[in-house]
Formats: structure tokens, sequence, C-alpha cells
């Protein structure tokens, strides 16, 4: 098969599918309270669809992709968005919660297929040169759920039900599969090193993984109890907190460009900035719920200051890793992109999990202390790798 033609052109149809599946992942968020009353399960059980979500993606993401390795990828994710607007046409119809959470964790598997292989695409079609900006535009389709997405499903569950949300993802999913078998050209899946998992044991590959891993758990320390945070600090509750929330959305717009710039300019040495904007943030955030500014009204943009520090450090790693996983395997490229899936899915995990206990170990400040650790191992794993990457250099 000859290979696919080179540029960007066809780089967005590949971050709409990431917009549909970023989409379905959060689109009942708002909507828990209705879907407990309509079937008779505390809110707390309901919320474990996000949960159900996130441990099927995180587990699958890797086996699953070496799995499909040698799929070609246009067909690869037509499939799996087809499977996802059937089964959350099946979420629209779900009687019961048990069927709906089943339905949630197939949804997660096929995630865990569509992801990486959209970055693995877009980074096929790029230039070596133009490589982080096209898996930056792929991420935008995650920023662009956040801002868009998940609000247009919160105004089609108050039109339509919960139902009514689960409904439109399945349109969007529909289409970005429609989209991508019209669009997209056929890009080969890999050869027999690309389904194998050897290729998490090369030089270098762990840490970049680790490094992810280890960012996301640090800014998720907070960001999973961000409600209860804000309102210990400024006293704002319900819609007000919404506000905060969507720093996230313009700390992915941030982020996203500024990571592609350093790393063109600096390559991975550029990612140690990250990890210390992220630990600055935390520290920030448990100062202030420690009494740091109580009472005044500079806690507010404090506060402000340090969920977009964190968010943004976050964001701007994101490409970073991703193009040195694919210049360090690019025989494996689904393969290492998958893990880092699921090490993002499943840090957030993990920083919500850490978050939690410390919380109930020290209190509201435990969150902050929690995510300024995590963020110091994940800042000397980012020196480690840049003094690895420049042993590298001056060796060669």
């Amino acid at each position: 098969m000859s290979s696919p033609p080179r540029g960007l052109g066809r780089v967005p149809v590949l971050a709409a599918a990431s917009f549909a599946t970023s989409t379905q992942s959060f689109v009942y968020a708002g909507l828990l309270n209705e879907i407990a009353q309509d079937l008779q399960v505390p809110v707390s059980q309901a919320g474990q669809l996000g949960t159900a979500f996130a441990l099927a993606f995180g587990l699958s993401a890797i086996p699953m992709a070496a799995l499909c390795a040698r799929v070609p990828r246009r067909r690869l994710m037509v499939a799996a968005l087809a499977a996802m607007a059937l089964l959350n046409l099946g979420m629209v119809l779900a009687p019961t919660f048990p069927l709906l959470l089943a339905l949630r964790v197939l949804c997660g598997v096929a995630a865990a297929v569509i992801v990486p292989s959209a970055s693995a695409a877009a980074a096929t079609l790029a230039p070596p040169e133009q490589r982080a900006r096209a898996l930056a535009l792929v991420i935008g389709g995650t920023t662009a759920a956040f801002l868009l997405g998940i609000p247009l499903g919160s105004v089609a569950g108050s039109l339509l039900g919960w139902h009514g949300a689960f409904g439109l993802t399945a349109v969007l999913c529909g289409a970005s599969a429609l989209a991508i078998r019209l669009v997209l050209p056929e890009v080969p899946g890999e050869g027999r090193a690309g389904g194998s998992l050897r290729v998490l044991r090369r030089p270098g590959v762990l840490p970049m993984l680790g490094l992810a891993y280890l960012s996301f758990s640090a800014s998720f320390c907070t960001s999973a109890f961000i409600g209860p945070a804000v309102n210990a600090v400024s006293g704002l509750a319900g819609w007000q907190v919404g506000l905060m929330q969507t720093l996230s959305g313009v700390a992915s717009m941030l982020g996203l460009p500024i990571g592609t710039r350093l790393y063109e300019r600096q390559g991975i040495r550029a990612a140690r900035w990250m990890p210390l904007a992220i630990l600055l943030a935390q520290s920030l955030q448990a100062a202030l719920l420690l009494g740091l500014l109580r009472g005044h009204w500079l806690a507010i943009p404090a506060q402000a200051l340090a969920l977009l520090a964190s968010s943004t450090g976050v964001f701007a790693m994101m490409p970073m890793v991703q193009a040195r996983l694919v210049a360090l395997a690019p025989d494996a490229r689904v393969v290492v992109l998958a893990a880092n899936s699921a090490g993002i899915y499943l840090g957030q995990a993990s920083g919500a999990a850490a978050g939690g206990l410390a919380i109930a170990a020290f209190g509201l400040p435990g969150m902050g202390i929690a995510g300024a650790l995590l963020a110091c191992c994940a800042l000397a794993l980012a020196f480690r790798v840049a003094f690895a990457h420049n042993q590298a250099t001056s060796g060669s």
C-alpha cells in the first residue's frame, strides 16, 4: 500500500473524532441527578458511570492497540466510531442502571481504540517537523468538547431528558465516522513490531509515560474536588464554581500552542517547565486552603491563577510527550500512544484517589499537599528525561 499524502490538511477530521469521543465521555456529567432519579439509584452510584468508562479505557488501551496494530487506521476508526454510536443509542433506550453501566464500559473500550488511532494517524500524515502541531490539533478536539460539546449535551438533556444527551453523542459519533470515511486517506497499520508490547521497554519510553501519568495525577488531586476547594477559599458555589471550571477550557487553549512551540524550539527539554508550573499551582492551592488570603478579595484571583497554571501545564505537556513517544517508537506509534492515553486516564483516577485520601487524613489542604508532592516526582522525572536526552545528543 502506498504512503498517504503528507500534510496537516486532513488532520482536522481526526480532531472531529476526538471531539465526538470526548463529548460522549462526559456528556452526562451535568445530568447525574436526573439519571439517578429516573433509574432509582443514589447519585454516588450514578457517578460511577465515569469511573467505569475511565477504568475500561485505561485497562484496555494497550491490549487493544496491540491487537489492532496492523489494521488500517481509517477502517479501524470508522468501525469503532460506528460501534460507539450504536452503544450511545443503546444508552438512550437503557431501562436499568446496570445495563447503562455495562454500555459505558464498552464505550470505554471503543474510545481506547479511537483516541490512540487518531493520534497515530495524525503523526503519520504530518511531516516530522510539524508532528507536535498535528498531535496538538487532535488533542484540540478534546478541548472543543469541554468548551462546546459537553455544554450542548446539557442543553439536549434539559430539552429531552438525559436520554437526549446520549442521543446527541450518538449523532456526533456517527457523523465523525462518516467524515473520516469520506475525507481521510487510508493510513496503513503498523508492521510486526507495531503490535508488540516489547516496545514499551525501549529506552526512554517508560519515563515519558511516567511523566504524563504523574503530571495528570498531580493536577487531578485538586481538579477532582474543585467544588469544595473553591467553596472553602472564596465561598463561591453553584454556577460560580462552573465559571471557575471553565478555566480548564481556557487553559487547554493556552497550553496546547505553548507546549507545541516549546517542543519545536527546545525538544523534550522544555518538558521541565510543566511539572514546575503544576508544583507552584498545587502549592498555592494548599496555601489558600490553609488560610492564606482568607477573607481577602485576592483569594478568588489567586485560586483562579492556580487552576489556570495547573491545567495549562498539563495540556502543554500532552503534545510534548506524544511527539517524543512517536520519535522513540516510529514503528509502533499506536501502542505507545495507547499506553500514554491509558496513563492519562489512570493518572486522573489516581490523582482523584490520592486527593480523597489526603482530604480524609489532613482535611481540604491535604489535596493541595498531595498534588504538590506528586508534582515534585514529575519534576524530578522531567529533569531525568532532559538529562538523558542531553547525554544521548552529546554522545551522538
